[in-house]
């Protein structure tokens, strides 16, 4: 009984045709008993007609299931090209990851890291920039870090005024380690990525990492009070913070190229998606996740998620829609990562987020 249960819940269809097929049969059985008089010896004539009738049914049997099959084979063969794709895609950027370089700053003798290195690098630098940005923006007002009131009052909408300071301090750090404070890293930040904000106090902020060397540069404390030392520091291309363009960049694309690929695929259902991208969050490291947060926050990385959060689009807020930084530890960031994702149901946690379960309810 369990088992006909359980194919009429997965077989609606299927089975509502072959009930309507079994009582249409019955209907003529019953018509044809009467019509000859409820004899059991049907003359040939009635016995053709019925026949007759049987040999259409089963044809429109025949051409649904063929209608069925096609169908089934068609998503199949959708499935396949779809599988073959998404795993090609996390191949290419696990690649990415594997042949990543990059000269360490920290220390005297400049040494080379590579692979997953690249996050724990990246996110000291994250963390060591959210000292001086913090420092510096603690000692202002808030909006009058903005250039005007319209983008001040457009953030505080988007980031309410509990995240907003703690936002703003995470986008700035996040844009300056990314793309450095050398003279190319300086001026894209200054003429495109920050020029939301004040453009005397960015030059200011900026000057503060400018002065920071990396550690195989010979300076002391006096030389920050020599003129000619401070512009000698300031005009070095041996920066602390030389920027990771050219090690993240390809690999953040293809990182979203990966998710957005599998959230669009409108024949496969949100909890095979799920089990997709989480193949995918597989592959990354605790540090992945950590850079991948702070990514998302900033104004290169908002279509992750927060891009969509003013119109409630929630199947497009990828973050939370697939728990894509849920192994991130309990206050394993410089600000909590559950204040910008309440609805991420995290692996420390022992139940889920209230809500969660509605949300899911509404991804497709």
């Amino acid at each position: 009984m369990k088992l006909i249960l359980d194919y009429f819940k997965s077989h609606k269809v299927e089975a509502i045709i072959l009930i309507m097929a079994l009582i249409l049969l019955i209907w003529v059985g019953i018509t044809l008993t009467i019509n000859t008089g409820w004899s059991f010896i049907f003359d040939s004539n009635s016995i053709d007609h019925f026949g007759s009738f049987m040999g259409g049914l089963a044809t429109f049997i025949g051409i649904y299931y063929l209608y069925m099959t096609l169908r089934s084979q068609n998503e199949s063969f959708q499935i396949q090209n779809f599988e073959s794709k998404f795993i090609e895609l996390i191949k290419f950027n696990r690649d990415l990851v594997s042949s990543m370089k990059a000269t360490y700053t920290y220390s005297s003798d400049m040494q080379q890291i590579s692979g997953k290195e690249i996050f724990d690098f990246f996110n000291q630098q994250m963390e060591n920039a959210i000292e001086i940005v913090s420092s510096f923006i603690n000692s202002r007002e808030l909006a009058s870090l903005y250039n005007n009131s319209e983008q001040y009052n457009a953030d505080k909408v988007l980031w309410n005024e509990t995240q907003l300071k703690k936002r703003t301090i995470m986008n700035i750090s996040y844009l300056i380690t990314f793309f450095g404070v050398k003279a190319n890293g300086c001026s894209l930040l200054k003429n495109k990525y920050l020029t939301q904000y004040n453009t005397e106090e960015i030059e200011e902020l900026l000057r503060l990492f400018r002065m920071k060397l990396a550690m195989n540069e010979n300076s002391t404390d006096s030389a920050e009070t020599n003129p000619l030392n401070i512009s000698r520091i300031l005009t070095s291309e041996n920066k602390l913070f030389t920027g990771f363009q050219n090690e993240l960049g390809n690999y953040f694309r293809t990182l979203f190229q990966c998710v957005n690929f599998a959230n669009k695929q409108k024949f496969i259902k949100y909890s095979d998606k799920y089990d997709y991208v989480k193949m995918l969050r597989g592959q990354l490291s605790n540090m992945e996740e950590v850079v991948l947060f702070y990514n998302s926050l900033s104004d290169i990385g908002i279509a992750w998620e927060y891009y969509y959060f003013k119109n409630q689009d929630f199947n497009n807020m990828l973050i939370t829609k697939y728990n894509l930084i849920k192994n991130i530890p309990e206050n394993f960031t410089k600000f909590s990562v559950s204040l910008f994702y309440p609805m991420v149901f995290f692996e420390h946690m022992t139940t889920e987020p209230v809500n969660r379960a509605i949300i899911e309810g509404k991804y497709t």
